[in-house]
């Protein structure tokens, strides 16, 4: 099952983590923009969104149906989703590395930097680099998949509070550590297990706000176009707090909530066909939208020493459009075979009765 708010919503989330990310390169520092000076918090939604969604389709056949089987089958579906897309990009960044695109590479091609990555573990707290960058967040969600049987029964169950508690606890913790690159929960650093912790916290919530989305009061609180409307105001207003990161970590369920509800108001803005299309193709903008940015870096670079100049929005606006032209068809030649294909191998190698449930479409 799909929900096209929540697909949409994640488009947004995936725009502007982009739109925070190009100006990271001083080739287009001048083309930084001030709603997104803080979208890095866009990952913490990015976890909350994951907690929530995957609870939709796999609470039912891995909590309250478990098994080794069920759990494994789990697994499989949230490789087959995420790992086909990440290691084609750990080895198209590996060969950027190689030929040094951007010309500053600051990851070191060593053994376990290689190996973590193609296993997609690269950002678990060992000290090992992410070949592309942004997928510090893919390697520490496979923690999150690994113990969402784990944080599910606790999501369900009586100590909810204390998962509510710990994952606050948790953000409060890399907040205050001082880790945060460009904001107090703007933390990935290799290095460091503070990036996991911060993932944990959003998928707990995200568990969580599956939960108390079930009940039919919350859905009176927050369905329909008020409860967006609200939810949304409460974002903002959580954005102008200075330093306020967990405040606006907090108000994503509220928001991931509403727009499980699919009101009028919340399809209006995120279920359109250009925002949903932005969904459908949002973890390959996450990934590869860096390694555009330093191809057009380095190609107005180029144009700059041969005169060519007063013309760099030609070149931001170059972006924004291989980035979806690139995106679009790493969905369609990358992420939709490659998940196919692990599923195809699965039925052949480990044939298995159908499941009495409805598998999630993400």
């Amino acid at each position: 099952m799909r929900i096209a708010s929540l697909t949409g919503l994640r488009g947004l989330a995936a725009v502007a983590v982009l739109l925070y990310h190009i100006p990271h390169s001083p080739a287009f520092q001048n083309f930084a923009i001030g709603l997104f000076s803080r979208a890095y918090l866009a990952v913490d939604l990015f976890f909350v969104l994951s907690g929530f969604v995957i609870s939709i389709g796999y609470y039912e056949r891995v909590v309250k149906r478990p098994s080794a089987a069920s759990y494994g089958d789990f697994l499989l579906n949230r490789m087959a989703r995420v790992w086909p897309l990440h290691f084609v990009v750990a080895l198209v960044f590996l060969v950027r590395i190689l030929v040094n695109v951007s010309g500053d590479q600051p990851v070191a091609l060593t053994p376990a930097n290689i190996v973590t990555n193609l296993l997609m573990i690269q950002s678990w707290g060992w000290g090992t680099q992410a070949l592309a960058g942004n997928s510090w967040s893919v390697s520490t969600e496979l923690v999150a998949y690994l113990l969402f049987p784990l944080i599910a029964i606790f999501a369900f169950s009586r100590a909810v509070w204390l998962q509510v508690a710990g994952a606050v606890a948790l953000l409060i913790l890399v907040a205050l550590l001082g880790h945060g690159s460009r904001g107090p929960l703007d933390v990935n650093d290799g290095n460091s297990i503070l990036p996991v912790l911060r993932c944990l916290a959003g998928f707990a919530l995200g568990v969580v706000a599956f939960r108390v989305a079930r009940d039919p009061r919350c859905e009176r609180l927050l369905g329909g176009e008020r409860g967006f409307l609200a939810s949304c105001a409460l974002l903002v207003v959580a954005l102008l707090i200075p330093g306020g990161d967990v405040v606006v970590a907090l108000c994503f369920p509220l928001l991931v909530i509403a727009c499980y509800y699919d009101g009028r108001a919340s399809r209006a803005l995120l279920a359109n066909p250009v925002v949903f299309h932005l969904g459908l193709i949002s973890y390959s903008i996450y990934l590869w939208h860096p390694l555009v940015r330093d191809v057009f870096a380095r190609g107005m670079g180029i144009a700059h020493r041969h005169g060519f100049s007063g013309f760099d929005w030609v070149f931001y606006a170059g972006i924004l459009v291989a980035t979806w032209l690139v995106c679009w068809a790493s969905y369609l030649l990358i992420e939709v075979p490659g998940h196919r294909a692990i599923k195809k191998l699965e039925r052949h190698v480990v044939p298995r009765p159908p499941l009495p449930f409805q598998q999630a479409a993400e």
